[in-house]
Formats: C-alpha cells, sequence, structure tokens
C-alpha cells in the first residue's frame, strides 16, 4: 500500500478519508487497524500525543496543532488572490467549485465572511459589486450566497443598455414573429411607416433600440446606462431610424385597435411590464434578455399582435401579373384585459 504521509499540507479530515480509502480497497476495514496506519505516516516533525483512541480524536489532534492553522492561513491567501475573470455573463460553475472547495479547506463557515471574500472577487464591476451587495442583505445560508452570486454574474450580461450600439429584438410569443418594420407606408389611417410582426428568423428589420428622454434622477451612477421596468422609454427602429409610434386618432388596417407606426418626428413613451409577476427566477428591476413582458404605452394602451394579416400594394411595375401585394401580420394597441397574445420576449444582439 501507498498510504500518503501527513504533512500539514491538507486537511486533516481529507487526509484521513484518503487514507480509509487505501484501507478498503485493501480490504482493512478495522478502525483501530486504520488508526495505527495513520499514527504510523504522521510526520516525524509533527509531534502528537499518543493517547488517543479513535479516527476522530486523531482529527481533532491534528486540527489542534499549530501547523493546522498555518495550513489555514495559507488557503485563506489563496482565497484572497481568487479574482472571477470570466467577464460579464462568464461561467462561474468552476470559480464557485474551487471557491468553495478552499472555503471548506479553511473552516469557513461565517455568511459575512463569504460574502466579502466573493464582493471582492469582481469587484472591478460595478453592476456586480451593487446588486450583488443588495441581494445578499440578510441572507445567511452560504448556498443561497454562492447562487447569487452565479444569478447577478449571469444578469450582468443580460441587461438591456441604452442607446443604438445596445440593439435588441422584441418576438411575439404567441406566433414566434419579430416585431419589424420597413420603409412600407400604411395605405390607410396616419399613411406612416408600417409596423409589424415579420420572420421568425431574425433580419435586419428585426433589431430596435431603447432611449430615454432623460435619465432617472433617482437612478444610481451605474444604474444610468440600464433599462429598468420603472422607466419610461421610446423604440427606435436601427434601420429606418424611425420611432415606433401608437395612435388612437388612427385605426389599424384590419381589425380597428389602435395604429402602431413608425415615425421620425413622433413617438410614444412606453413601458416594458413583467408579464408574470410572480416569477421566482425574474425578482430584478433590469429589464434582461429572454425576460417576458407587457409593452404598455402612456395612455395605457398595450401592444398587441395576433395573426391577422393585412395587405398593402407593392406599387405599380408596369406588369400587372408582378403586382402581388405585400402581405403583414398586424401589430396594435388595445385596452382590453391582457392575455397570451400581449406577452413579448426580449431578445438582445
Amino acid at each position: 500500500m501507498n498510504i500518503p504521509q501527513y504533512n500539514a499540507t491538507v486537511h486533516p479530515e481529507d487526509w484521513i478519508r484518503e487514507v480509509q480509502t487505501i484501507c478498503l480497497i485493501n480490504n482493512i476495514r478495522q478502525e483501530r487497524d486504520i488508526l495505527k496506519i495513520c499514527k504510523l505516516n504522521i510526520n516525524n516533525s509533527i509531534t502528537m500525543p499518543n493517547d488517543f483512541n479513535s479516527l476522530n480524536e486523531l482529527i481533532k489532534a491534528l486540527k489542534s496543532h499549530p501547523t493546522f492553522e498555518i495550513y489555514k492561513d495559507g488557503i485563506k491567501r489563496r482565497l484572497d488572490q481568487m479574482k472571477f475573470e470570466g467577464g460579464e455573463g462568464g461561467d462561474t460553475t468552476q470559480f464557485l467549485a474551487e471557491f468553495r472547495s478552499l472555503c471548506d479547506k479553511a473552516e469557513i463557515i461565517n455568511a459575512q465572511e463569504v460574502k466579502n471574500r466573493l464582493l471582492r472577487s469582481y469587484s472591478s464591476n460595478e453592476f456586480f459589486k451593487n446588486e450583488f451587495s443588495k441581494r445578499v442583505t440578510g441572507v445567511t445560508s452560504i448556498d443561497d450566497i454562492q447562487r447569487l452570486y452565479s444569478e447577478v454574474i449571469s444578469d450582468s450580461s443580460k441587461v438591456i443598455k441604452y442607446g443604438p450600439e445596445f440593439l435588441i429584438a422584441i418576438k411575439h410569443l404567441t406566433t414566434g414573429r419579430y416585431l419589424s418594420s420597413t420603409t412600407t407606408n400604411y395605405q390607410t389611417g396616419s399613411k406612416r411607416q408600417v409596423v409589424f410582426c415579420g420572420e421568425k428568423i431574425l433580419n435586419e428589420n428585426c433589431w430596435w433600440y431603447l432611449t430615454c428622454e432623460a435619465p432617472d434622477p433617482h437612478k444610481d451612477e451605474f444604474q444610468k446606462s440600464k433599462v429598468l421596468y420603472d422607466d419610461t422609454i421610446y423604440l427606435t427602429h436601427n434601420k429606418t431610424n424611425v420611432h415606433l409610434s401608437l395612435s388612437d386618432f388612427y385605426r389599424s388596417p384590419k381589425t380597428s385597435y389602435a395604429e402602431v407606426h413608425g415615425f421620425q418626428f413622433a413617438w410614444t413613451n412606453l413601458k416594458f411590464i413583467k408579464s408574470d409577476q410572480t416569477n421566482q427566477e425574474n425578482k430584478t428591476p433590469y429589464l434582461k434578455a429572454r425576460d417576458k413582458v407587457f409593452i404598455r404605452s402612456e395612455s395605457d394602451y398595450i401592444l398587441r399582435s395576433q395573426d391577422v394579416i393585412f395587405e398593402i400594394a407593392e406599387g405599380d411595375k408596369g406588369d400587372k401579373n408582378d403586382n402581388k401585394p405585400l402581405t403583414f401580420q398586424e401589430v396594435v394597441g388595445h385596452k382590453e384585459k391582457v392575455g397570451g397574445d400581449d406577452v413579448w420576449l426580449i431578445e438582445k444582439r
């Protein structure tokens, strides 16, 4: 048998388990025999009493020796040097596995110390630093603290931000089609640029970006570039640079609800509303990729689409056989009871 020697560079419990495993493989099962083998394999530089009669007593003796404190101090220094380098949305699995293992070896069981060490591991990220601090307030379970760490790292990459460099797509959940616009105009109503639900596959007509008239003065500095559910925003179509506008003066071409169109010189103030307020996985105030939402105007219209198609003539091409009308899935505003046709899924480029 190749029994490892105990020299205070491993945790006593880990060493005992390793010796026990080797003994079991070699059909040595009696505790007294395993204890003798352990005693014979403690480094001579570690002076130990010889009056313990069980493996538990041996573990206690090894832990009471000064070398164990030296060992734990060394582990804590390794913890001090740990930095999460996965970036926004990075995989925390390996990092937390190593962190948890080192905490166990250093016998760190104080929840506040775990919070502080995890906070220091990614303090360069302002979103993480502020959000993690908020979410772990009052949390005493170390498992929950580590779960929240992973959630905040994940959220940091999903949060939607303001500006044309941060494009989003908005998918109608029921029909699977994306909120879109193109340079074609309605033939009725406002006769402005059509807004519709287009393809089920992303294309250049599907991308929008968010802006707001003025940042909320109550936001923290690190939040100002990020979209919160309480924010009043407007949507701009990236390809054609028109704003989404909802008018109760003009009627939609097929169902005669409020028309939704694109217009360069007017916009409608909107808010995103969580479609499921009871969803335990979406407790954060931030709008994030994969969130399911209602979109409500300042005049309380809700954005809706259904599998309702209308047509717009493509124009005269000189050949009547080629003048096939363009078809669009209608997008409207309504004030009826909200339902499944009003749910949209946020996606991020």
